[in-house]
């Protein structure tokens, strides 16, 4: 997955570096006015002001306030990521590419070092969700649209068909996982770093999973 490095120091490196530096500006600043007054107490021209953009730019980010607030749902790849994370894969139909588990940890953790990833900003988003309950479905909706996206991509990386059970079963346990952590590294029994924590509570689940399972009579059950 070297080349999802390297794409940083290219020109379109940069400008979606660029693009995402905007764009965490956004989100940030549209959370925090709406943390503050509510998303009825700020306009996007508001919103622009205080990032310094103009409105036609907030509008080739996010189509509207509600949206900048909810900001990237997880496992939001640049088209370059993409096409990295798919070129590391095992085209050839034989089993699953092993560094598969590798690069999708590398995927989690990359997209949490964009984020403003603190138990201050957590506790923002949370107060805005209660503040504008209106928003929690579209938050499901897009992580669950999100999740599904992402599972076609691990299908198109292992050379599956987009019926297999097999990516949508990889991305929703690790992004089960990745929750569970999160609520372990937001809470306050432990100042270890999220990877940390999250690296090893998928080694706890591989050592699990790596138990044999014999045949179990299944008769009767639903």
């Amino acid at each position: 997955m070297h080349s999802m490095d390297e794409s940083a120091t290219t020109p379109s490196g940069r400008r979606n570096r660029r693009m995402e530096r905007t764009r965490a500006a956004l989100v940030g600043e549209a959370r925090a006015l709406t943390a503050r007054h509510g998303l009825a107490g700020f306009t996007v021209e508001e919103l622009c002001e205080r990032v310094e953009i103009s409105r036609r730019t907030f509008f080739n980010y996010f189509p509207s306030k509600e949206d900048a607030v909810l900001g990237e749902p997880p496992l939001s790849l640049t088209p370059e990521e993409e096409d990295a994370f798919v070129a590391a894969g095992r085209h050839d139909g034989d089993g699953i590419s092993p560094t598969l588990l590798q690069d999708l940890v590398a995927v989690i953790l990359a997209q949490i070092g964009r984020t403003d990833f603190t138990r201050e900003h957590a506790k923002q988003y949370h107060d805005i969700i209660h503040r504008e309950p209106q928003l929690l479905p579209r938050i499901l909706h897009n992580g669950e649209a999100q999740l599904r996206r992402f599972a076609e991509v691990v299908a198109r990386r292992e050379n599956l068909p987009p019926d297999d059970p097999l990516p949508r079963t990889v991305v929703y346990a690790l992004a089960d996982i990745t929750r569970h952590t999160a609520d372990e590294f937001f809470g306050d029994d432990t100042d270890r770093p999220f990877a940390e924590l999250l690296l090893r509570n998928l080694d706890i689940v591989r050592r699990l999973f790596g138990q044999r399972l014999d045949p179990i009579e299944t008769a009767g059950n639903p």
